[in-house]
């Protein structure tokens, strides 16, 4: 058995403070790792600092980056026990985004999709939990009971089986290993 990992998180931008606003959640941003010291993670967000617009599929890392520019983001890491065929899935398919990590595109139109419960999805786009929630199934890991474009990172924790690793700021998160 081996463990994947999701992470959510609140960053201190304004587009995250809006969103917030509108979903009421805690967190507004997913992340997904299979790196067993929770320091490497992938997601849908911004690729550039001051410019949201410009965005699509990211590697993340924990207080780097966005994370690093607003040290006091809270988070949540959860691991998932998986089996080795199911990790070595997800593994292959996030091999498969970071080959071709720049054809890939945030998918803005989910956004307004998710407002008014109508699905908008695309092959090379994505928002952070639909990434999350299509790689997880293609892995047979678990199956979303709604399109993946309308899965929302409010929503992932109630994946059977997760555990919480860590809750808290992201620069108090040191890795426990053998979790």
């Amino acid at each position: 058995m081996k463990e994947v990992y999701i992470m959510l998180s609140q960053l201190g931008t304004m587009v995250s403070k809006s969103i917030k606003l509108y979903t009421k959640a805690k967190y507004n941003h997913a992340s997904l790792g299979i790196d067993p010291e929770m320091q490497n993670f992938y997601s849908f967000a911004r690729r550039v600092r001051y410019f949201p617009v410009i965005a699509g599929f990211i590697s993340e890392k924990l207080n780097e980056g966005m994370f690093g520019y607003y040290p006091n983001t809270e988070c949540v890491i959860y691991a998932l026990s998986v089996s080795d065929a199911q990790y070595n899935k997800v593994r292959d398919i996030l091999e498969g985004y970071l080959k071709e990590g720049e054809q890939y595109k945030y998918n803005f139109l989910a956004l307004l999709g998710i407002t008014i419960n109508r699905p908008f999805a695309f092959e090379k786009r994505h928002t952070c939990a639909e990434f999350v929630a299509k790689v997880l199934s293609e892995a047979g890991i678990y199956n979303f009971p709604k399109p993946f474009s309308l899965v929302r990172p409010d929503e992932l924790p109630g994946i059977p089986g997760l555990r919480v690793i860590y809750e808290g700021r992201m620069t108090g998160f040191r890795p426990i290993m053998g979790t």
